[in-house]
């Protein structure tokens, strides 16, 4: 057996980053005024950003087809038999049952879960996936690693612009009700409970309480095993409001942490829009570093 980690660039890494880590990566299509664009290969957030303050209304979709089995054929000449499978969440796409699929058709072992979530979780699970599989872990047990990771973390988003999110098909019928009604902030939530997809938790009036009230939540849900836990914050061009978040974090875990901070990935953007701020954890898994 000879395996690797296999990503989509809705873990905000690029070809050439994952590449520099040994990982196998491939690239969800951004389309924009019928231009299409390959995320992480010809696409980065800055030039997104760009698109969506020109007022642009980019959508997604899975990795080219014939890009995944010209990978998969790679694979199988460097002599990989396994491939693990860390993808965005089924509930946001179907990249991660069309990988099984294509590898399946052309005789790769696949091993793999839903992580229920995307942005810094994504990243988060593919870095110790990999550095799991470089330490001599056997790839199930990875899987059952990440597993207990998964199931005890979760992800809120509080977004300025709820039209992207609706465009796209992303929010589920209340949080799309919710985002229609004046004045009304809704706090997204984005995990297991929810089956990966967006839905809406709560609904305050501004976007500073909504950020306090998330950070507040989060320090609920992880009690008294802070020090067990790594804390990521996604920047969607809302410097104000990642600090902001930050500090709650802080405040409502009674304790200086470390938190990770990345900006908003462009494929998740496309559909976020800016001024976008998320709180994601996860507990932190033996071995790993990020």
């Amino acid at each position: 057996m000879k395996a690797k980690v296999l990503t989509d660039s809705g873990s905000g890494l690029s070809a050439k980053q994952a590449s520099d880590l040994g990982i196998a990566f491939l690239p969800l299509q951004v389309t924009v005024d019928n231009q299409q664009y390959l995320d992480g290969i010809n696409l980065d957030i800055p030039e997104l950003y760009k698109m969506l303050d020109e007022g642009k209304m980019p959508s997604t979709s899975q990795p080219p087809l014939l890009m995944q089995e010209e990978l998969f054929e790679d694979l199988q000449k460097d002599g990989y038999t396994d491939l693990i499978l860390i993808n965005l969440s089924n509930g946001l796409s179907g990249t991660n049952a069309t990988l099984q699929a294509t590898a399946a058709r052309l005789g790769l072992n696949v091993h793999t879960l839903d992580i229920y979530s995307t942005l810094y979780m994504q990243k988060y699970m593919v870095l110790a996936a990999n550095q799991l599989l470089q330490a001599g872990k056997e790839p199930e047990e990875i899987i059952e690693i990440l597993k207990k990771a998964v199931d005890n973390s979760n992800g809120y988003l509080i977004v300025e612009d709820l039209d992207h999110l609706a465009a796209g098909g992303r929010l589920t019928p209340l949080a799309a009700k919710l985002g229609g009604m004046l004045k009304i902030k809704p706090i997204l939530k984005v995990g297991k409970e929810t089956e990966g997809k967006v839905d809406a938790w709560e609904k305050v009036r501004t976007f500073n309480k909504a950020v306090k009230k998330a950070a507040e939540k989060i320090a609920s849900e992880v009690k008294d095993d802070v020090d067990n836990y790594e804390f990521f914050m996604l920047n969607g061009e809302n410097e104000e409001g990642t600090e902001a978040g930050k500090q709650a974090l802080i405040d409502a875990l009674g304790k200086d942490v470390v938190i990770h901070t990345d900006p908003m990935y462009a494929v998740i953007a496309c559909h976020t829009g800016l001024g976008s701020v998320g709180f994601q954890y996860a507990p932190k898994i033996e071995g790993v570093n990020i």
